[in-house]
């Protein structure tokens, strides 16, 4: 009997101990962390050297938009071409779709797509158009496409001595001009852009495939 309240006594002290000793805490769930999206406003100026009906031009222009989840790029972008010449003219613009990776330390890789319409004004010899027949009734600084350009008598080479009239073509067009890029990051918020492209053109009754030509561009681009 004696050895029985003892084990007793002593299974009350070990209980009562343990229940004393702290205990470490039960897990509990992290607290909800809630991230904001990054949906940005970008705006860009821009600057192209393009290929126009064999010369080289140089286009100023900008492009903007909305920036969703600093992934995607929906907006829009107008270009013109910087010069005086009034037988050198383009200017084009549309919407625009762009994605950029994520960031890879400052570095991020990229495309767009831009389509629109656009107006170009361009100079030909008479001689040339002459020969090659070309539709459109094209008079100094007029442009009629839907009447046939006149073809009277025999057209000659001109001698070397001799003087070719120019005239001046002026046409409407559609357009396609996906790109290829790279941005840096200078600081939050602010960054630089270069890439490389190519302009197709459609619907031109007169200019044709002249508008047609590659593309390279340097921008600074506001809202990383």
């Amino acid at each position: 009997m004696r050895k029985l309240l003892l084990l007793a006594a002593g299974m009350l002290w070990a209980t009562s101990a343990y229940a004393q000793t702290p205990q470490p805490p039960a897990p509990t769930a992290g607290p909800l962390v809630l991230e904001r999206i990054h949906d940005a406003w970008v705006l860009a100026p821009d600057f192209k050297v393009t290929d126009v009906d064999g010369r080289t031009g140089e286009l100023a222009g900008a492009y903007g938009g909305k920036l969703l989840d600093n992934t995607l790029l929906l907006g829009g972008a107008a270009y013109w071409l910087a010069n005086d010449a009034r037988d050198f003219k383009m200017t084009y613009g549309g919407a625009m779709v762009g994605w950029q990776s994520r960031e890879y330390g400052r570095i991020r890789f990229g495309g767009r797509g831009l389509a629109g319409i656009g107006s170009a004004t361009l100079g030909f010899d008479v001689t040339s158009l002459a020969s090659g027949a070309r539709q459109g009734d094209i008079r100094f600084g007029v442009t009629d496409p839907r009447a046939a350009f006149p073809v009277r008598g025999t057209v000659t080479a001109p001698q070397p001595t001799a003087i070719r009239p120019r005239v001046i073509a002026r046409d409407d067009f559609v357009f396609v001009e996906p790109e290829a890029n790279v941005a840096l990051r200078l600081t939050k918020g602010i960054g630089v852009s270069c890439g490389v492209g190519y302009r197709q053109t459609g619907a031109a009754d007169v200019l044709r495939d002249r508008l047609n030509g590659p593309t390279a561009n340097l921008a600074m681009q506001f809202g990383w």
